[in-house]
């Protein structure tokens, strides 16, 4: 799988590791459904199976592979169908949410959002150690989705949206391994909180409805640079 064996340095190890195969995966250099065998991942990278096994445990954690039993770690198949399938209700779903959003939105919640794209322009800006921040800049993102859709305060659509931003977790991660798409996100972020915070629904609406669609283009990118990697 390696051709050359990459140099890790004494700190943090696992993190290092689980930085360099979800390169690998999100590049297409490690495909879709191969295994991830522990022993091996240890020998080839000239570390011990202790840090391989926390990376990969990390990785699982991101979505990115998942284990079965008796046979260990396996990357995650991506699928054209399934992602079409997800950013269709999302773009639906989670503009109808914006829309009721900025008719509910009080002060308080516009501050945690404001906070939430603080944090995460903080994050982008790290680019020392940007590696180390996927996890947190999906982690935000999908902090400014829910709250925006649990401000909607329409109960079944809090839990149908929900549903689909927690199966989005596999796609989320070759979204922002991309700083340029991470960067497209943010200032697509800033321009939906401007809509909420002037109570504007249905520019709300279609704000989120654009930056849902375009994340599904982006994806759908990096997809195909899978594919043709594997070719």
């Amino acid at each position: 799988m390696l051709t050359t064996r990459p140099r890790f340095s004494a700190h943090s190890v696992s993190q290092q590791i689980s930085d360099y195969l979800r390169a690998a995966i999100v590049q297409g250099n490690i495909k879709p459904n191969q295994r991830l065998i522990e022993e091996t991942l240890a020998q080839e990278l000239g570390v011990s199976r202790t840090p391989v096994r926390e990376a990969l445990r990390r990785l699982e954690a991101e979505g990115l592979i998942e284990f079965e039993a008796q046979k260990g770690a396996r990357v995650r198949p991506v699928s054209v169908d399934e992602l079409t399938d997800l950013y269709e209700l999302r773009i639906v779903l989670e503009g109808y949410a914006a829309r009721l959003a900025a008719k509910n939105m009080t002060a308080p919640q516009l501050e945690g959002l404001r906070k939430n794209t603080d944090e995460f322009l903080a994050i982008l800006n790290q680019a020392d150690t940007r590696g180390q921040q996927i996890q947190r800049l999906i982690e935000l993102n999908n902090e400014f989705h829910t709250k925006i859709i649990q401000v909607s305060g329409n109960r079944h659509l809090i839990r149908v949206a929900k549903s689909l931003l927690e199966s989005n977790a596999l796609y989320g991660v070759y979204y922002y391994h991309d700083e340029h798409k991470s960067r497209v996100s943010y200032q697509d972020h800033l321009a939906i909180l401007d809509a909420l915070a002037k109570h504007q629904g249905a520019r709300a609406e279609k704000l989120m409805q654009a930056h849902l669609a375009q994340a599904q283009t982006m994806i759908l990118e990096a997809m195909q640079q899978i594919s043709d990697a594997r070719e």
